[in-house]
């Protein structure tokens, strides 16, 4: 009897285990603070894309065009973040990720004016699965949404809202000793920390609010350049957690993603890579925990 009991232990932890085996794990790089990792589309293998939480479909960058065969059959309205633009659009590709392979995919074909990435992989590919980011060990983890039941009883549970599609939680500012509440973006494409939509920074007055500290310099998808106030919030809360003097674009768009009325700002990866995170699509919740970047500087 003795020997029997571990035996049993064993088998049943490897039955546990096996459940929470994911379906591919991807390395990635983050540059810039930014997530690259290669990818296969139809037949061009070792192909570059940025993991974008903010794009809502995936994109094959112009520059890169020559490089994949692609049937250019369509055209569609690309809203970038400071504007829009018709750009042409490819339908009925293959992507390979990882060892998972998606048919009838289509990319919007933009022209980034850059040569440093083939592509952006977008929510589209996202939401048939529960996905890891596990920038510790710097791995995609993808899993099927049925069999995942890891424990999180360490991370923070936030509910995921989609105004205008876009992931979004809830969260917070406090300027001068009032806090503002609303939905942010969560943009994992973005390499800055955080940017204040246009009409939120209009309404509450808050380039007058807010201690300037410079200026940035951003290029939407759609190809307009644009420079925004660069400015110190006392205090930026995300689930239970609070960062204070913290960098914030104050977007001056008038039109594009960043005058967006049904979110006060977006969280940019300077601001998301602090935390390992678990996107559940299906469940409708991400789960942000901690990581080694947590106390590293913004610049």
């Amino acid at each position: 009897m003795k020997k029997i009991i571990p035996i049993t232990l064993i088998f049943f932890c490897t039955s546990i285990w096996a459940q929470i085996n994911p379906i591919t794990t991807i390395p990635f790089t983050l540059e810039n603070n930014s997530i690259y990792f290669y990818c296969k589309v139809n037949s061009s293998d070792s192909l570059k894309f940025l993991f974008d939480t903010g794009a809502n479909g995936s994109v094959i960058n112009e520059q890169a065009k020559q490089k994949i065969p692609l049937k250019i059959n369509n055209q569609s309205l690309n809203v970038g973040s400071n504007g829009t633009n018709l750009v042409s659009q490819s339908s009925d590709n293959a992507i390979t990720f990882g060892n998972i392979t998606k048919t009838n995919i289509d990319f919007t074909i933009i022209p980034y004016g850059t040569t440093t990435f083939d592509g952006v992989f977008g929510t589209n590919l996202m939401t048939e699965y529960v996905i890891e980011i596990d920038y510790s060990k710097n791995e995609l983890r993808f899993y099927e949404p049925v069999t995942y039941n890891k424990d999180l009883s360490d991370y923070d549970a936030l509910k995921i809202y989609l105004p205008g599609n876009y992931m979004s939680i809830k969260g917070s500012i406090t300027v001068k000793g009032k806090r503002y509440s609303g939905l942010f973006g969560l943009d994992t494409g973005a390499d800055n920390v955080l940017t204040l939509s246009s009409p939120f920074v209009t309404r509450n007055e808050l380039v007058n609010k807010t201690i300037k500290i410079g200026a940035s310099v951003s290029q939407g998808s759609d190809g307009t350049e644009y420079e925004n106030p660069l400015v110190l919030l006392p205090e930026v809360s995300i689930g239970l957690k609070s960062f204070y003097r913290i960098p914030a674009d104050l977007s001056m768009s008038t039109e594009g993603v960043d005058a967006a009325t049904d979110k006060i700002g977006f969280l940019g990866n300077n601001l998301l890579k602090r935390f390992n995170v678990v996107i559940n699509l299906k469940r409708g919740f991400i789960y942000l925990t901690p990581n080694h970047n947590l106390y590293t500087n913004f610049f």
